[in-house]
């Protein structure tokens, strides 16, 4: 999913290293160091390397009030545990790349810029809303790839020429209105975890912003599963893969397979040239952030897409809603604190206010990913949450808050 759409996708981070950068060998050892900080599907639990959250003047000392434990449709929720805010958090993925984030880092000099590279680099430093200093970051990188495109025009062309209707015993089905596999009560019990763990947080982030916590975390749980996936691919990467393929012959060999023929050159051609424009808008964003904070864009994951952090925020979104929330001097995505605060900044800068109906909430929530099925999948997740009584569906679209 893209964060905005904001990646999909920061997505998107990581600010405030020291203003040095690791070394960078190759591509192995990029992909190795993305890779590394994947989570499995079951964090093994230990010390999280977050931050501590500062104290906030309009956050109270006591943790929030453990909302209903899950419940089936038709029960009503048990009263949940006591919440243990001094149990130590579960290691993350977040947690692995905020830890690494802070770590002393070189940049390797003596690493060259592969020829693939250079009509990027040579772009961005004639680039006058750039600066010629980006260039660097491109030392080492791992050579170019059709992929990260490939997987993009793949999605569009299912969704402008392949798309068929549910059918079942021969009958069309209406389009799924909640992902259920989402919506389930180990899940939102996850969730629930989740806001005990980090309730000073989310007091803070209800005393500042209109948007309720049961949102934010259904949001961020849609997101990342609460931080166990930040994305497998180096986000630096995917979008300098994407920026360079703006010509059919350069991601032919990534769509072997797809009935495209000469019918839907033209519609190929124009989905290129915008989704290359738009890739390389994100990576100079992404390069800018990284150099005024420090940070090696080399080994960041990210989506696919390039989206980063626990909200999934595209880079460009990360000056306009990026947030820190723990009140150490610096935006990192990968913090719980300062995921919560963006997500909630961003939410209300796109339309969430105080009191709004069901349909300004998912109009809100589009704003983050434009699928009915994403927004309605948040709100049925929140109000599970919040009711104690798992959702089949979106909440009626008279229902406030």
């Amino acid at each position: 999913m893209r964060a905005i759409t904001l990646i999909s996708c920061f997505t998107l981070l990581l600010c405030g290293l020291a203003a040095h950068t690791p070394p960078c060998a190759g591509a192995e050892n990029i992909k190795a160091a993305a890779s590394a900080t994947q989570g499995k599907k079951t964090a093994a639990p230990g010390k999280s390397a977050q931050t501590k959250p500062a104290k906030n003047k309009t956050a109270k000392k006591t943790p929030a009030k453990a909302s209903p434990t899950k419940a089936s449709p038709a029960k009503a929720a048990k009263p949940a545990a006591k919440a243990q805010t001094n149990a130590p958090p579960k290691e993350t993925a977040a947690s692995r790349v905020s830890a690494s984030l802070g770590s002393p880092q070189h940049l390797n000099l003596e690493a060259e810029t592969s020829e693939g590279w250079k009509p990027l680099a040579q772009k961005l430093q004639a680039d006058p809303t750039a600066a010629p200093e980006l260039a660097v970051w491109f030392r080492g990188l791992p050579d170019y790839s059709p992929q990260p495109m490939g997987e993009k025009i793949k999605e569009l062309f299912t969704r402008d020429f392949m798309r068929r209707p549910r059918v079942e015993d021969g009958k069309k089905l209406p389009p799924s209105r909640i992902y259920r596999n989402v919506v389930t009560e180990v899940n939102v019990q996850k969730c629930r975890e989740f806001l005990a763990a980090n309730a000073r947080a989310f007091e803070a982030v209800e005393a500042k912003y209109p948007v309720p916590s049961n949102v934010l975390v259904s949001l961020l749980f849609v997101e990342t599963r609460l931080g166990v996936f930040v994305g497998k691919e180096n986000a630096f990467w995917s979008l300098a893969c994407m920026a360079a393929a703006d010509t059919p012959e350069k991601v032919r060999d990534a769509l072997a397979g797809l009935p495209i023929d000469a019918r839907h050159e033209e519609w190929l051609q124009t989905r290129l040239k915008s989704k290359s424009d738009w890739a390389y808008a994100e990576l100079r964003a992404l390069l800018l952030f990284c150099r005024d904070n420090g940070i090696d864009p080399r080994v960041l994951p990210g989506s696919v897409y390039g989206a980063i952090g626990i909200c999934q925020f595209m880079p460009s979104n990360l000056a306009r809603y990026g947030e820190d929330g723990d009140n150490d001097g610096r935006v990192n995505l990968f913090s719980e604190a300062d995921a919560i605060f963006s997500a909630a900044r961003y939410l209300s800068k796109n339309g969430w206010k105080k009191g709004i109906g069901v349909e300004s909430q998912r109009k809100a929530l589009k704003h983050y990913n434009n699928l009915n099925i994403y927004a309605n999948t948040i709100l049925a997740m929140a109000e599970s949450i919040r009711s104690g009584v798992l959702q089949t569906g979106p909440p009626p679209g008279k229902r406030k808050r």
